[in-house]
């Protein structure tokens, strides 16, 4: 007699290999300082926002609470939109300060390495800088900042952009 084959804990979702090498598999932080593994940040969100911005730059103290409303709006109309914040800001506790502000969100631990790697990447010359990417770890929007007024259309058109 064989028993039902035991199902993987619930935290345990599938990640594409893809997005593991983008967004690297070392922890991230959540809003309490707990370092949550990338799976369990992403689940099976068909997105993810890389969030760059930092509590020195005006215009991004003016674009993050939009993005925290954005984020919020599409979590009420049962969409999930994962965002990690990369900090630019110049130490830990300015970083961990700012990072207080963004509810919902997770974080690359200060001063990580994956941060520049990924702004490089994405040829970020500024700040803020959203970017979109699709659960296989491929670019949806570049500066995805620019659509967060635009609301829920702006989430449609990317998802619309994914699938093609």
């Amino acid at each position: 007699h064989q028993g039902t084959p035991s199902l993987p804990p619930p935290y345990q979702h599938k990640m594409s290999d893809e997005l593991k090498a983008l967004l690297g598999t070392e922890p991230l932080i959540n809003q309490a300082g707990e370092k949550m593994d990338l799976a369990a940040v992403v689940g099976s969100a068909p997105l993810v926002g890389i969030y760059f911005s930092a509590h020195w730059c005006g215009p991004c103290r003016n674009f993050t609470p939009q993005l925290v409303q954005f984020k919020a709006k599409l979590a009420e109309d049962g969409t999930q939109l994962p965002i990690i914040f990369g900090s630019s800001d110049k130490d830990d506790a300015a970083m961990k300060s700012y990072f207080s502000e963004m509810s919902g969100f997770h974080a690359f631990p200060h001063g990580d390495a994956r941060i520049e790697a990924l702004k490089s990447k994405y040829s970020v010359s500024g700040i803020p800088w959203l970017v979109v990417v699709d659960a296989k770890g491929n670019l949806v929007m570049n500066e995805a900042d620019t659509d967060v007024p635009n609301g829920a259309a702006a989430y449609s058109g990317w998802v619309a952009k994914a699938s093609k």
